[in-house]
This record gives C-alpha cells, sequence and structure tokens, in this order.
C-alpha cells in the first residue's frame, strides 16, 4: 500500500501572500524582490492535505481521474468582508476554513456540518444559489469508484448543496433544489443563462464508460448520455429542471 500526498498550492491562501508593485509598496522594495511569500500553516491554521492511499485494488488503472486532485472554493460565508476557504477532498472529509483576519484561519468544518458523507469529491462552487444573501456550498462528487461505476444507484456520488442558515451552520438540501446530481461531477457553474435573475447551474460530468470500451469507428459525438453527460439546469423558482436538450447541450457519451 502507498500513500499518496498531493501539496496544494493556493494563491494568497495558506501560505502565499500577494505584494504590489507600486509606490505604497514595502520601503525598501526592489524589482527583484520576491513578489510572494509563503506562509506555514502553523501561522495560518490551514493544515488540510489531500491524502490518496494507492493499492492494488484502487489506483489510476481502475480509476482514470485519480490523481486528478480535489477543488477549493473561496468566497464570504458570514458576510464580514473576509474570504473563507473551502477544500475538497477525494479520500477523506471536505475542510471550510473561516477567515479570521491577518491571514489566520479557523477549522469550522464540524461546527458548520459541511464535512460531507465521505465521497470522493471534486469541484467546489460558492454562490448564493437561493438568493437570500448568504453564499451556500455546492459539492462536486464522484463517488467511490471501488463501487459499480455503472450503478445510478451509488448514492455516495451524489452532489451536494450546503444552503447556509446565517448563523454559520449550513443545511445539505441537493435533492429539494433538484441539485442531487448523480453523475461523475468535475465541476458546476452557477450563472444565470436566461436572464430572469436567478441563478442556474451548469453541470461538467465525466463519461461512465471506459475509453477503451468505444468504437472509434462510430460517431459517437452526438450519443445523449443522461446520467454520465454534461448538463444545463434551469432555476425555476428555487428548483432547477434539466433544460439540456432543448437548450442544445450535447451532453455526449464519449
Amino acid at each position: 500500500m502507498f500513500k499518496t500526498y498531493i501539496p496544494l498550492f493556493i494563491l494568497s491562501l495558506t501560505g502565499i501572500v500577494a505584494c504590489r508593485q507600486t509606490g505604497d509598496g514595502p520601503s525598501g522594495a526592489t524589482p527583484d524582490a520576491p513578489l510572494f511569500t509563503r506562509l506555514p500553516s502553523s501561522l495560518t491554521g490551514i493544515d488540510f492535505r489531500n491524502d490518496l492511499i494507492y493499492d492494488r485494488d484502487f489506483n489510476i488503472y481502475r480509476y482514470r481521474n485519480f490523481y486528478n486532485g480535489g477543488g477549493v472554493g473561496i468566497g464570504d460565508i458570514n458576510n464580514d468582508g473576509l474570504q473563507d476557504v473551502f477544500f475538497s477532498s477525494n479520500m477523506g472529509e471536505n475542510r471550510l476554513y473561516l477567515n479570521k483576519g491577518d491571514w489566520k484561519f479557523e477549522d469550522i468544518t464540524q461546527k458548520a456540518g459541511v464535512q460531507g458523507k465521505g465521497s470522493w469529491s471534486t469541484g467546489v462552487a460558492m454562490a448564493d444559489i437561493n438568493g437570500d444573501g448568504w453564499l451556500d456550498i455546492y459539492v462536486c462528487n464522484s463517488g467511490n469508484a471501488r463501487s459499480d461505476e455503472k450503478s445510478a444507484s451509488s448514492f455516495s456520488r451524489v452532489n451536494e448543496l450546503f444552503v447556509n442558515n446565517g448563523d454559520g451552520t449550513f443545511t445539505e438540501r441537493a435533492t429539494e433544489f433538484g441539485l442531487a446530481d448523480r453523475g461523475l461531477t468535475t465541476h458546476t457553474a452557477f450563472f444565470d443563462y436566461d436572464h430572469d435573475g436567478d441563478l442556474d447551474a451548469y453541470i461538467l460530468n465525466n463519461s461512465f464508460r471506459p475509453i477503451g470500451s468505444f468504437d472509434l469507428r462510430k460517431n459517437l459525438r452526438y450519443t445523449r448520455d443522461s446520467l454520465g453527460g454534461h448538463k444545463l439546469l434551469r432555476n425555476d423558482n428555487g428548483h432547477f429542471t434539466d433544460v439540456s436538450q432543448q437548450a442544445g447541450i450535447l451532453g455526449s457519451i464519449i
């Protein structure tokens, strides 16, 4: 068994501070001075690590996205003017750090209730999905790759929506909002595609089928995959409706 550590390098977060090349910069600064300074976790309080356990049964040969890594979401979850940080984990619990100012962060994962259910989490999106003035957290999951990836009933990979309660806690409500997608999701973007004043969602999914299973002589680009294909979801008064086909989103099986 091999344990692999995937380091995360995040600008202006765990250990890198941006400096400005202007007249009001640090006294004595020169053009050759470093632009960034690395801050250790002992100073910032951010000690997240995305640890991977590589063994005979679970590795890149069995799961092609094994080394793709997780995601990072940055946003002000408590409206105090400071940017907070959410890390997704592939084989552990997700982590949420509250910005206390002066590059100090507090791990509030358990208190906030956003650790997740142990899925293979990937992309993270922070957006005010219900329009109440508080940032919510949407976590994309690719599920437990040890299980049958073709099974739509693999609940471990259902995406999660953590709705901000405005008091430092969150409630998981993906099913209620119609956002509990079961594909192998890489990332999701929220934007108002129909200009009606609310946020819609575009979900980026991976195919369940291995590349070697395709007959390359066939044109499969326009063969839609209802589970593994990309999706466009329209926000209809707080519930998301799949409008991929009518909007012309391919959602290819490839």
